[in-house]
């Protein structure tokens, strides 16, 4: 099978071949990754039971025991169909022995009962586990890279065309050059601009470029950041201040809500990666697309004031504000506003304590 590039890539996607045991999805841009690992699994393992039929793993529960692998590889799924494996790959210290798990496989496909779908950052040439991928015949390895503006234009108007929301060529090209990066971000990004825009309930529902600079991130200049520093750092009196002058200035509270609630994610992900070990500001700078400049300090002492339960649980809240905000009628002001101060508030307690 070898690697899968350009245009194979989503033939290989939406129609896998009959004899493919699984795939490889590495690269840098990590929200690409999951979702081509999610178009994947509806294709290569429809049927599957997401309570009894997916095995998750990661590179931590292989290190003691890389035969964990085939193990759940060759098990027989308890109610019939399809198994599932995924296999999230942070890092490689069991690279060797995966490698040589994906050869055993492929030798002999026969010998297991499951699917398998890894999820991998940006893995070099060098790499045991792409290699093997690369060499297998059962075993596709699908590198994920930053889309090019053409492909970029085709996501956002896709995504739009799916809710039934027009956008004017005016309007794309102002918004394409703000949304290079992480897939996920950029999908993340027009999700909220469908949310501005009523998820297309009236007719003829159309983005222009004063929507793009009223809600598209990186649009409205800095406005934003120092409202989200402020809450995270619990600077109460301040925040009320900016968020006053904010939303005076017509800055969108959705655009608002959803910059924290991306900020909020990459500061989980660092954190994921102190976990691990690595020092807040290693954790920032292995961030992609990175945290620039005169940022980066703020992220690094946010990451030293907010430990890694605090920050899921304030992601949490962003979540369930988000579903708020989707409800017809959502006062999103009033809710990005509580949303706000209650982080704020949160954060001024532990730094009193």
């Amino acid at each position: 099978m070898v690697k899968i590039t350009g245009a194979r890539q989503a033939r290989f996607l939406s129609a896998p071949p009959q004899d493919i045991i699984g795939a490889l999805l590495f690269g840098p841009d990590r929200g690409l990754v999951k979702t081509r690992a999610a178009a994947l699994i509806q294709t290569l393992a429809p049927d599957v039971d997401p309570a009894f039929g997916a095995t998750v793993l990661t590179s931590d529960d292989l290190i003691s025991d890389p035969a964990r692998l085939m193990d759940e590889m060759s098990a027989m799924s308890l109610l019939g169909g399809t198994r599932l494996v995924r296999l999230r790959l942070d890092h490689e210290r069991s690279g060797a022995a995966i490698a040589k798990i994906i050869k055993q496989i492929d030798a002999d496909p026969s010998r297991v009962e499951a699917k398998l779908v890894i999820e991998a950052g940006d893995l070099s040439t060098r790499s045991a586990v792409r290699k093997s991928a690369e060499a297998a015949r059962h075993i596709g390895a699908l590198g994920c890279y930053p889309l090019g503006a053409r492909a970029r234009r085709d996501q956002v108007r896709d995504q739009l065309d799916g809710i039934g929301i027009a956008i004017t060529p005016d309007a794309l090209d102002l918004w394409v050059p703000l949304l290079e990066g992480d897939h996920a971000l950029a999908a993340g990004e027009v999700e909220k601009m469908a949310l501005y825009k009523g998820y297309g309930t009236e007719d003829g529902a159309t983005v222009t470029p004063e929507d793009v600079r009223a809600v598209a991130a990186g649009a409205q200049g800095s406005a934003i950041d120092p409202i989200i520093q402020d809450a995270l750092f619990g600077r109460i009196d301040s925040l009320d201040a900016r968020y006053r002058r904010a939303v005076e200035a017509k800055t969108s509270p959705i655009a608002i809500h959803f910059a924290l609630q991306r900020h909020v994610l990459r500061l989980c992900e660092a954190s994921a990666r102190m976990d691990r070990g690595d020092s807040a500001l290693s954790a920032t700078r292995s961030l992609r697309p990175p945290v620039f400049g005169m940022a980066e300090d703020g992220f690094v002492n946010t990451l030293n004031r907010w430990n890694g339960r605090a920050l899921r649980s304030a992601l949490s809240q962003c979540q369930m504000v988000e579903r708020q905000l989707k409800s017809t009628g959502a006062p999103a002001e009033a809710l990005t506003e509580r949303l706000l101060f209650g982080l704020a508030n949160f954060a001024a307690r532990r730094r009193a304590a």
